[in-house]
C-alpha cells in the first residue's frame, strides 16, 4: 500500500486552514537537534519511539509526518 505525499506547500494550506490533522515529527534526534527548522504543534516522536509512544497521537486526525 502506497503512502499519499504532500508537498510543504499542500501542507502550509492545510494549516492555514486550520484543517484537524496531526503532524508528526519522526525525525531522528541527531537531525532534530541540530535543525533550526521545527513545525509549531508538531508531536517529538522518533521513529524508534512510535511503538511505545503510539497513544501520544490523537486519534480520528489526518496524520502527516515528516522526517527530512
Amino acid at each position: 500500500m502506497a503512502i499519499p505525499r504532500i508537498t510543504k506547500e499542500e501542507l502550509k494550506i492545510k494549516m492555514d486552514k486550520k484543517e484537524d490533522l496531526v503532524i508528526l515529527d519522526v525525525r531522528a534526534a541527531d537531525s532534530y537537534n541540530t535543525s533550526n527548522q521545527k513545525i509549531k504543534g508538531a508531536v517529538r516522536i522518533t521513529l524508534d519511539e512510535l511503538e511505545r509512544d503510539i497513544k501520544k497521537i490523537p486519534a480520528g486526525k489526518e496524520i502527516i509526518a515528516y522526517c527530512t
